[in-house]
């Protein structure tokens, strides 16, 4: 009879992602302090760097690393802890189909990947932070901020935000935010946040 050894479990993240998660948080959560964002259209809705923070680190890190990273930016930004869930949808979208976009070796085509992958998540997030301005805040409808930001320009300032320096260090130092993390069901988690970010965006309609 063979003895068996002690078994090894896996750490959800490496302390390489553990050390970058905490490195872009803490950027994260000093810019908000610090007030280094552009007033927005409405109260609590200013162009903060968050996205900026969250998506480097979910490239790096992985999901769990963004989702932690959303949660301790939220303690400091203006909407709040609140407001942490609603970027879900993006940052597991993101995740789900970043390895695959890393891996293309064309630098034309990962361009383009990249930017749709981000626009569609930056798109299904808005729905759940929508649901949240209408519902909780009572600022204003759905239907007037879907089409205030879809046509008068906050939609691409904030997708400046959350996809070009991240972009940017995709095409420039790759390395540094190589998929090295795997995070199983990442896509069926994905799916699941995007129809409830929708759905309630739409019930609020």
């Amino acid at each position: 009879m063979t003895e068996k050894g002690p078994t090894t479990r896996k750490m959800l993240m490496t302390p390489r992602q553990i050390a970058v998660t905490a490195i872009f948080s803490a950027l994260g959560m000093i810019t908000n302090a610090l007030g280094l964002a552009l007033p927005g259209y409405l109260p609590m809705v200013n162009f903060e760097l968050n996205g900026t923070f969250m998506t480097i680190v979910t490239m790096a890190a992985g999901p769990i690393g963004g989702v932690v990273a959303s949660i301790l930016q939220s303690l400091t930004s203006a909407v709040g802890i609140v407001g942490a869930w609603a970027y879900w949808p993006h940052l597991f979208i993101l995740a789900t189909f970043y390895p695959w976009i890393y891996s293309l070796q064309s630098r034309v085509t990962k361009t383009v990947a990249w930017w749709v992958v981000v626009a569609v998540a930056l798109f299904i997030q808005y729905f759940a932070w929508w649901w949240l301005y209408a519902a909780v805040f009572k600022l204003m409808t759905v239907q007037a901020m879907f089409y205030y930001n879809m046509f008068a320009g906050p939609y691409v300032v904030y997708l400046l935000i959350w996809g070009l320096i991240p972009w940017i260090i995709l095409m420039s130092t790759p390395k540094f935010v190589r998929p090295d993390w795997k995070f199983p069901g990442t896509k069926y988690i994905a799916a699941v946040l995007a129809v409830i970010s929708v759905v309630i965006g739409l019930l609020w309609w």
